[in-house]
């Protein structure tokens, strides 16, 4: 009995250790479009956990990989987002060389979550509208309801009791059982008193038009609303917001976002 124990530890050891060698770095570059290095770019791995900010230089380094293909995003402020697909083998480390065009000059690759994991939009099977945080801030986007002026195919309605009613391709009900979900972060919000979310300190509206009962249950019979807030990053970061407008109105908003330990 004591041989069969210890042939089993030897056995994960040996398995731990294949899996440690088998593991390898990337590393590389962002720069550019005159050569000139980008300081505090983001670089992701979608779906995951493993990512880097490039030092002063440009240069960034993710370690301890394990041989695949990978979705890899590369973004900073005033530029416009790339993406490409990789693929790391079992020898060797990987380098990579990044070149980010002025966000005035090139459209961004657009990140989703449609299929509950994350995949650029050009590569989804699924009619999607895209709303970014700055774009919701340049439309001066409130509330959910509002949505039904820049989304096609969306329609939202009061039903006389300050409750909004959505529909989607004319697919509808005021009941408490709706035809078109609501998911904040990943929660769905079951009813009409939830249905009108406040769009504050957002990371990005995914609008998915048509059945999304396969993923998202039997209330997306006419499509889903996926709102997406901004995540605690490893720093404190926060902002406060006043809005004033016509008629006394008037729209105070605040939010502090803490690293996770």
């Amino acid at each position: 009995m004591k041989f069969s124990y210890w042939l089993l530890f030897f056995v994960l050891v040996f398995t731990y250790n294949s899996s440690i060698s088998q593991q390898v770095d990337i590393s590389g570059t962002v720069s550019n479009s005159k050569s000139q290095p980008i300081a505090q770019a983001s670089v992701y791995l979608l779906n995951s956990n493993q990512g880097a900010v490039t030092d002063e230089h440009g240069n960034f380094s993710i370690k301890s990989l394990a041989p695949g293909s990978y979705e890899l995003q590369v973004s900073c402020i005033g530029y416009a987002a790339v993406s490409r697909e990789i693929m790391i083998g079992k020898s060797g480390n990987t380098a990579l060389n990044f070149t980010l065009q002025e966000e005035s000059m090139q459209l961004g690759s657009v990140l989703v979550s449609s299929e509950k994991r994350e995949a650029f939009a050009q590569k989804v099977p699924v009619s999607v509208t895209n709303i970014s945080a700055r774009q919701s801030r340049e439309l001066r986007l409130w509330n959910s309801s509002e949505l039904t002026a820049v989304v096609p195919n969306l329609y939202a309605a009061s039903s006389g009791d300050d409750r909004n009613v959505t529909g989607i391709r004319g697919i509808a009900t005021t009941s408490y059982d709706p035809a078109v979900a609501t998911y904040i972060d990943g929660v769905n919000q079951f009813s009409l008193d939830t249905y009108i979310a406040a769009l504050s300190d957002i990371e990005r509206i995914e609008i998915l038009r048509g059945p999304q009962g396969s993923l998202y249950g039997r209330n997306a019979m006419g499509g889903v609303i996926n709102i997406i807030t901004k995540q605690p990053g490893n720093s404190i970061s926060g902002f406060a917001e006043l809005n004033i407008g016509n008629y006394a109105q008037q729209r105070y908003s605040a939010s502090i976002r803490i690293p996770i330990y």
